[in-house]
């Protein structure tokens, strides 16, 4: 499944997640509307890897940063790391005594941080290159802007660029006909009018897809059918071919 959604070409990311409480391996997909679009003045990843919210219960810092740069050596910089989880901060650095560094990456690693709390925003804002919504089921569209607003302001007290961020959405949900289920649910279209909704009007530009039900049949479709059309809308939207 992994290669079949990798070779299609609206595909720009792909998702790897260690969380104990997820569905199994690649229950994730990215989309990524191109921010070109939206006026931010670079490009999305081109053929991605992405590995999202890693616990740092779990992933000690020294080791969770040189599995990154190996991977970032290993895929020519397709790498970008997503940290997530509560942190104990017990000193002002890590060390480690006697050790050789492998090759260094072909660019820096970029650091997605996943955060909700005012004070996990701020820091999302002024260090990291992108925000990682919690899932749309616990962080709804409504409660989006205040967020997202949070992260501005920190990023420009820091003399940053607001826009240079990516901002990614955990949508839960199914597409076809299930009913009563959580998170969004509906045909293509009615998923591709929200992802639509929610690129435009709450300034995400990529989406990580948690199907709740069938997740291969689930995530086939929503690369083949929902990402392309979302990727038009949002041209259209914004006056764009």
């Amino acid at each position: 499944m992994a290669a079949r959604v990798a070779l299609i070409p609206w595909i720009v990311v792909l998702a790897a997640t260690s969380h104990p409480a997820t569905w199994p391996a690649l229950s994730s997909v990215y989309l990524t509307v191109d921010r070109r679009l939206s006026g931010a003045g670079f490009d999305p990843f081109e053929d991605s890897l992405g590995r999202r919210a890693q616990l740092t219960q779990l992933r000690p810092p020294t080791i969770l940063a040189k599995a990154a740069a190996s991977l970032s050596v290993l895929t020519g910089g397709r790498i970008a790391l997503g940290v997530g989880g509560v942190v104990d901060f017990l000193g002002a650095q890590h060390t480690i005594g006697g050790y050789s560094a492998g090759p260094v990456p072909p660019a820096p690693v970029p650091l997605w941080l996943g955060s909700q709390g005012p004070r996990m925003l701020a820091v999302t804002g002024r260090s990291s290159d992108g925000w990682i919504s919690p899932l749309s089921t616990y962080l709804t569209p409504q409660a989006v802007p205040s967020r997202q607003q949070l992260i501005d302001e920190a990023a420009l007290s820091a003399g940053r660029d607001p826009a240079a961020l990516r901002r990614i959405y955990n949508v839960v949900g199914a597409l076809g006909a299930v009913r009563g289920g959580p998170g969004l649910t509906g045909d293509v279209q009615s998923w591709v009018d929200a992802l639509t909704d929610w690129s435009v009007d709450l300034g995400f530009d990529t989406f990580i897809f948690w199907p709740t039900s069938a997740p291969l049949p689930q995530l086939e479709l929503f690369a083949t059918d929902v990402v392309p059309g979302v990727r038009q809308r949002v041209r259209e939207r914004r006056g764009q071919r």
